[in-house]
């Protein structure tokens, strides 16, 4: 596969290069396209929990916003750090339909 770039892309990625990012044009193409897809990825999860949510919202499986609840949620994850407990959604996007909290 042969890729031409434009001049201002080339100067770029050459100069990527000659500071020592990466090691040869190939290096830096893959990185790209690594982290292209990654975006991708991150978009279609981010998209999923979107509807995950205006499901259950529509399902009316939804808790009204507060400032309590906040507190309740911190009180929780603070509890759950202080006790070596794993964090089951560190992104807090999952692929599993539920969060898990109440654990």
């Amino acid at each position: 596969m042969h890729i031409r770039f434009a001049e201002v892309d080339e100067k770029f990625i050459k100069s990527q290069i000659e500071d020592g990012f990466y090691t040869n044009e190939t290096e830096l193409v893959r990185d790209a396209v690594r982290k292209m897809r990654e975006t991708q990825e991150r978009k279609a999860q981010f998209l999923a929990a979107v509807q995950l949510g205006m499901d259950q919202a529509d399902r009316g499986e939804t808790v009204a916003y507060s400032d309590d609840l906040m507190d309740q949620i911190a009180q929780r994850a603070t509890a759950r750090v202080a006790a070596g407990k794993p964090i089951k959604n560190p992104e807090a996007i999952g692929t599993s339909p539920k969060l898990e909290m109440d654990e």
